[in-house]
């Protein structure tokens, strides 16, 4: 039965003993979307916010957030090309470290995860992207992740025109972040160069796949950021509500 526990945390000698708030068996929230849609910003909002209602939350990327995660994702920057098949298999392999060094002991402790990138990343660059088989990437999926699904997915849906231009005419976007999740400006890079039907065939295999199953969430994402994160938490608020979490918990 799903429902709300408490987990005292010690945050050292002078401070009170404080309890966080935890879900039997966890709650998984990926972020998804194509470049510069603002996924980094709206999971580390959500991260702040469900902190701040004392739910005990963690937030990861991908790939990395592991040692083997971020040095697949420094090669992968540095290869000047790689076959799709390749690329998911590096994904899958990073993919696989990190459910298994964070992801599944976080859940396994009734942790909120927010993940930014997971499965269905792999599904829209390395397949309707890059044209890799799709049959493949979900059984390697299936392995990668031992079949975790997640509760909710995030989908931050923007026309790649102006996403991309918005990397163009923001240089410093993701420069100076002291929040480890955020991708870097050579990764943002590396995909901005590619033609505008890579980017278009990304967000066209998104919403194919958010038409399939009701843990996808579509928010559009040419709204002012704080109403995308308004979006976000209702839909949050929701699932939460609906795995135990007490209503009185967002009356802060």
């Amino acid at each position: 039965m799903n429902g709300m526990q408490q987990e005292e945390m010690d945050f050292g000698a002078d401070s009170d003993r404080m309890k966080k708030k935890t879900v039997a068996g966890g709650v998984l929230i990926t972020f998804e979307g194509g470049e510069g849609v603002g996924k980094s910003t709206q999971a580390e909002r959500l991260f702040h916010k469900l902190q701040s209602f004392g739910i005990d939350t963690i937030q990861a990327h991908e790939p990395g957030s592991s040692d083997l995660g971020n040095n697949i994702r420094n090669w992968i920057k540095r290869a000047n090309s790689s076959s799709p098949l390749a690329e998911t298999l590096l994904f899958e392999a990073a993919r696989a470290q990190l459910m298994f060094e964070m992801i599944r002991p976080a859940l396994d402790r009734g942790k909120v995860v927010i993940l930014d990138r997971y499965t269905d990343s792999t599904v829209a660059y390395q397949g309707y992207a890059r044209g890799g088989d799709l049959n493949t990437i979900s059984k390697l999926n299936q392995i990668a992740t031992a079949g975790y699904i997640p509760h909710l997915t995030v989908l931050l849906d923007l026309d790649p025109k102006i996403s991309l231009s918005r990397i163009s005419n923001e240089p410093s976007l993701f420069s100076g972040s002291i929040n480890p999740s955020r991708v870097d400006d050579e990764d943002q890079r590396r995909f901005e160069d590619l033609p505008l039907k890579f980017h278009e065939n990304i967000r066209r295999g998104y919403l194919e796949m958010s038409k399939t199953e009701s843990r996808w969430a579509v928010i559009r994402a040419d709204q002012a950021g704080h109403r995308v994160a308004d979006a976000i938490l209702k839909r949050v608020r929701r699932l939460l509500i609906e795995r135990g979490v007490s209503e009185s918990t967002f009356k802060v």
